[in-house]
Formats: C-alpha cells, structure tokens, sequence
C-alpha cells in the first residue's frame, strides 16, 4: 500500500515564516523556505513516504463558502506590512520552485480550499495510507482506518479513535463537524447557538464526550430536555437555530453543517477531476532533479544551516532522492504497461 503524506501548505508554511525569524541570506529572511523544506525533508526520512502531496489553498479560496455566509472569514485582516508581505510571496514562490525539484506534487483549487481539495483525495485514495501533516482541527473530521493526522503545534499524531483536544473538552474525531456545526468557530466568524457555550453543550450533552453522536440525536435530546426544563434558552436557542444574529430555524443547520462539514467537500466536478489526477497520474521526470534542487538550496543560502560535519547536504538530500527514484520507477512502469 503507498504511504502517502498530505500536507496542508499554508498551515506549514506560516509556521515557518512567523517562527523561524533568524535564518536569512544577503539579507532576504528564508525562514519560511528553511522549515517547510527540512520538516518534509525529516517526515519522509522517518516514515518513508513513498508519495507526497502539498495542498495549498486557491485564489479567492473563501468565494464558495462567502456564496451562501457572506460574513465567512471576514474577520480576517492583513497583518503584515509591505516589507514583509513581498518576503512571504517571494518565499512562497521559491517553496513551490523546491517541490517541483523534489518530486513533489502540488494541489492548488482556484475558489477552494485546501481543506476541501484534501478531503476529496482522502475520500478516493482508498488504496493509500495517509498522513495529514496539519495543526487544523476541521482536517480531524477526516481520520479514518486509512488516514491519521499529525498536529505540528501539539507535535502529536491522531488516528482512528482518538479524542480531539478542543478548548477545554476532548471529544472523539468523529463528533467534530457535530460539534462546529453547532458551536460555531469563531476563527473563521461562523455564528454557533445563542448561550449554548462549550460547558453548557458537555453538560446538557455528555455523551459528546465519549460517545459518536448524530445532529439529530442532538436535537432529538434537546425537546425532551426542554419538555422538562421549558426555561431553558440554550435549549430554546438550539431548536430554534438561534445565534446572536437572529432566529433561522432548520436553516442554520443547514448553512453551519455545509460551512464546516467535509465529508461534502465544496468543489464543483472539474475540481474534483483535477485532485482525481493527482492521484491517478505520475510525475514526468524530464527536467527535475535534485541538481535544480541544489541550485536553488545555493541560490538562497541554505547550505550554511545544514551543520558543519561532512556530508551534511549529502544526508539533507537523501529522503528527496529515494523519493525521487521512488516516483520514477512508478512513471517508468506505468509506462512500459501502456
């Protein structure tokens, strides 16, 4: 079975560009470019991955989302200034430039997310067995007996039937998207029900906690409860679909469950068809190679940080070469079959 890494781009990337602060090069910081490269570079050595593909989010990658909740991130603001806005394009230009070198495959869904794109490859790569390098919780939704998730910023790995860290609850991966659908996330400015908080969700609902649980079981519970409690806001809140915003009824469900629910990734059929590609199709091997690669890794300094023993750049190259000859054998079978 390939053993296959996911990795969400965008979440690697800016934890390289906002914590690797003291690496630079004739004055351009290479922070971003440094992390993203070595910690692909120690997954594939460890795991011995045997396919990777980066998923980067797409052009206006919130417009599908914004369709039917115009306020869906919209309480994102740009936070860098001009100065550090053109190194993070740069240095992200330069990332995208390694991972063709490396045999690399890269996803990027214009008016997608990178989320949706990488929950469609996990619902048609049943064959692989995956890893999805992330710190996003939504991606949780997705582990299965085929798929675990490694979380860079609790440095810890999530499979099948685990529980998930929340804020101050843990609760099994597959009551997730139950949970956000409910609860809201204000990360990304999605309204949850009016009173119905973290503490007074578990207490009302404590089989959230240890048991897989249904929206429907929720609001099945909720009119028993109320029936005995009829004072209940929370309660009357969550049948009512009422957030701070107003009153939507069944309609709340509906919009709140296609924002965060991935098990219906929001991509239309030529979306689909493009990751189906990426996972059916080889990487051609005219003009890559790990002589590009090191060009480039000379081009912006990374070299001097790879240690001062011998063979350093021979030992930092390595995973990418057997992943290299790995890709090839692959494109060169397939094509004597044909």
């Amino acid at each position: 079975m390939t053993k296959t890494l996911l990795v969400d781009g965008n979440n690697l990337f800016q934890i390289g560009f906002h914590g690797v602060r003291e690496y630079y090069h004739e004055g351009k910081h290479i922070g971003a470019i440094y992390h993203f490269v070595n910690t692909i570079r120690r997954f594939i050595e460890e795991h011995n991955f045997n396919k990777v593909i980066v998923f980067w989010d797409g052009v206006d990658n919130s417009s599908q989302r914004r369709l039917f909740y115009p306020e869906y991130k919209s309480n994102r603001k740009e936070t860098l200034n001009p100065q550090k806005k053109e190194s993070y394009e740069w240095q992200n230009l330069r990332i995208r430039k390694y991972l063709e070198e490396m045999f690399i495959r890269q996803v990027e869904i214009d008016g997608a997310e990178s989320d949706d794109a990488i929950a469609y490859y996990c619902q048609i790569a049943e064959d692989e067995k995956i890893t999805i390098f992330s710190s996003d919780k939504d991606l949780t939704q997705l582990i299965s007996e085929n798929v675990q998730i490694y979380s860079p910023s609790k440095k810890k790995y999530y499979k099948y039937g685990d529980k998930i860290d929340l804020y101050h609850i843990s609760i099994p991966h597959q009551n997730i998207a139950v949970f956000k659908t409910i609860s809201g996330d204000k990360s990304d400015n999605i309204d949850g029900i009016q009173y119905l908080g973290e503490k007074t969700f578990v207490k009302l609902f404590p089989e959230l906690v240890d048991d897989v649980i249904k929206i429907e079981d929720i609001l099945e519970k909720a009119e028993r409860l109320l029936s005995e409690d009829k004072g209940n806001r929370a309660l009357m809140n969550l049948l009512s679909g009422k957030t701070r915003k107003g009153v939507f009824g069944d309609e709340f469900f509906e919009v709140n469950k296609r924002l965060v629910d991935l098990s219906n990734p929001l991509l239309d059929d030529e979306s689909k068809q493009t990751i189906k590609s990426y996972y059916e199709e080889d990487i051609d091997p005219e003009n890559r190679g790990y002589k590009n690669l090191m060009r480039l890794m000379r081009e912006d300094g990374i070299f001097k940080y790879l240690g001062k023993y011998d063979n350093a750049w021979v030992n930092f190259l390595t995973p990418f070469m057997k992943l290299t000859r790995s890709e090839k054998r692959r494109f060169k079978t397939k094509k004597r079959k044909l």
